[in-house]
């Protein structure tokens, strides 16, 4: 299974359109502040053949209704726990994201809000569990040095997943 992350793409709909067209992907996650229209990038993934979630950021003024602000689900085997990042107050610390996580049960845990891709294993402190923390950094407007970014999971039959982290080929 082939699963594209991809987060703060601020406005730039068609960049991120060109990203799944290419990509194909069989599952897509938005991490928050899309800044735009869910509907045309639903649209392009063929919803409902391409299941997809949404988170909603703190720039996602006008999609209060239709974001929610967090997800846990479970895909290829494993619970997943999204969200943006600032009401974690990732800037800061990474501890409120994974107690979040943790609380939930969750192995994974993804998040965007710093526009920098981030990739790590982090320990549970109350029970000894890990949690892979994972940002695809920004499609639109990367900070901190890094480039444009996204992520792709890919996940196979047995659980087993990697994740890669690439660079939009195209520039709308």
């Amino acid at each position: 299974m082939k699963v594209l992350i991809t987060s703060d793409s601020h406005g730039n709909t068609d960049l991120l359109l060109s990203i799944i067209k290419e990509e194909k992907p069989d599952f897509f996650i938005h991490l928050g502040d899309i800044e735009d229209d869910i509907s045309l990038v639903e649209k392009e993934l063929g919803v409902p053949r391409t299941p997809c979630v949404f988170i909603k950021g703190n720039c996602d003024y006008s999609s209060q209704g239709e974001l929610k602000n967090n997800a846990v689900f479970r895909l290829g085997g494993h619970k997943f726990y999204c969200c943006h990042g600032h009401l974690e107050h990732v800037n800061y610390s990474l501890n409120s994201l994974l107690l979040s996580a943790a609380k939930k049960e969750c192995d994974i845990a993804l998040y965007g809000h710093t526009h920098v891709p981030h990739d790590e294993f982090l320990m549970v402190p109350f029970d000894g569990s890990m949690v892979h923390i994972i940002n695809p950094g920004s499609v639109a407007r990367p900070r901190g040095g890094s480039s444009r970014s996204y992520a792709i999971m890919t996940i196979k039959n047995d659980g087993a997943y990697d994740v890669e982290f690439k660079t939009p080929s195209l520039e709308a």
